[in-house]
């Protein structure tokens, strides 16, 4: 199965995707799809954006980077922020996995969560321009949307490691959870909402 197709199964039959990913190279296919993610947050929604002339709604925690040029500063800095997150919620995984005594692969906890994240986060994008179109309520609301729509990603993760690695769903559930308090708060630094 090719990188795009299996892409796309993540959207009408994860499990079967989870199989897929089993025999692809990890954590090759994972770096692909966050990679794949965070380029089309940066030219597909944070460009488009600093092109319309929009300000973020809320002021920037970095005083070099002045708060009317954000969106510019994004088409940058999302692609790194987002790999960022990535590697602290699968080394979060990980690292509890082989503490608690569990075989763990971090490469391939790697390739779960990073094709994890293009599923999910393609549609976000997607999502997120519809908000946009619709003339969505504020930032806050549509990040209320995004974690429902994240749960989506809790379910592939979930099943990722518990077809993958071994690991109980409950467990699998639990750190999938886990990963949220650790990877949202990182993003909130330095992520602006496109409203």
């Amino acid at each position: 199965m090719s990188f795009i197709h299996l892409w796309f199964t993540g959207y009408y039959n994860p499990a079967k995707m989870i199989e897929e990913l089993r025999s692809k190279p990890a954590p090759h296919w994972g770096f692909y799809g966050q990679f794949l993610r965070a380029a089309m947050d940066s030219l597909l929604l944070y460009l488009p954006v600093a092109l319309m002339g929009r300000v973020p709604p809320m002021p920037s925690n970095i005083s070099a980077l002045p708060t009317d040029q954000y969106y510019w500063h994004l088409v940058w800095l999302s692609p790194l922020v987002l790999a960022a997150e990535w590697l602290l919620a699968s080394a979060f995984v990980h690292l509890v996995l082989r503490l608690s005594g569990r075989r763990s692969d971090f490469d391939q906890v790697l390739n779960i969560g990073g094709m994890s994240v293009l599923v999910v986060g393609a549609f976000i994008l997607l999502w997120d321009w519809a908000w946009i179109t619709m003339g969505g309520l504020d930032q806050y609301s549509l990040g209320f949307t995004h974690l429902a729509i994240s749960l989506w990603g809790l379910a592939i993760g979930t099943v990722g490691l518990k077809r993958i690695l071994g690991v109980p769903a409950w467990l699998g559930l639990l750190l999938n959870l886990l990963t949220i308090p650790i990877a949202v708060p990182f993003g909130i630094m330095f992520m602006r909402s496109p409203l």
